[in-house]
C-alpha cells in the first residue's frame, strides 16, 4: 500500500513538471527559419525574441524585459 501512494505521488509530480515547462521558437543568429521548437529549463518563465536590421534570436529566458528591439512574452510558442 505504501509503495502504491508513493509511486502514485511521484507519478503526479513527475506529470505536474511536464505541463509546467514552457517550450518556446528558439534559434541562432544564423537560422532563416527561427523555428525550432525548444523545451525550456523549469526556470525559464519566458521566450524572448531580439530583432535587429540582420538578424532574429529567440532564446528561453529566466527575465526578460521587453524594449525597442526585444520581445518577450510567457506561454508556449508565443512569440510569432
Amino acid at each position: 500500500m505504501r509503495t502504491l501512494l508513493l509511486t502514485t505521488v511521484l507519478l503526479v509530480l513527475l506529470c505536474s513538471t511536464q505541463v509546467l515547462t514552457l517550450r518556446c521558437y528558439t534559434c541562432e543568429e544564423d537560422d532563416a527559419d527561427c523555428k525550432q521548437v525548444t523545451e525550456c529549463p523549469p526556470s525559464s518563465m519566458y521566450c524572448r525574441t531580439v530583432v535587429t536590421a540582420d538578424t532574429v534570436t529567440r532564446t528561453c529566458e529566466e527575465m526578460c524585459v521587453s524594449g525597442v528591439n526585444a520581445y518577450c512574452c510567457q506561454g508556449d510558442l508565443c512569440e510569432n
